[in-house]
């Protein structure tokens, strides 16, 4: 199925079996990730689930409500410049 301009997105069950074929990838969006996050962790299926982790945005400062998946540094390349 293509997400086609001005089609309607299949819920969350569908996007979910969709994701279990393959398929469904570009109807996974900020607003529904979390909810299929859980379709996943309630199915056992950790491959959609770390799938989906993935795919979060890895630079969100978390003013958006979704928490950044970056561990925090001391500084860029603090520890590995010769001085």
């Amino acid at each position: 199925m293509q997400a086609d301009v001005g089609q309607t997105p299949p819920d969350l069950t569908e996007i979910y079996r969709q994701l279990k074929r393959g398929l469904g990838h570009e109807w996974v969006t900020d607003a529904n990730v979390f909810a299929l996050i859980d379709l996943a962790v309630q199915d056992g299926n950790r491959k959609i689930e770390a799938l989906l982790r993935e795919w979060q945005s890895p630079c969100s400062d978390g003013s958006d409500g979704v928490p950044s998946t970056i561990a925090p540094t001391r500084g860029f390349n603090r520890d590995n410049v010769k001085h």
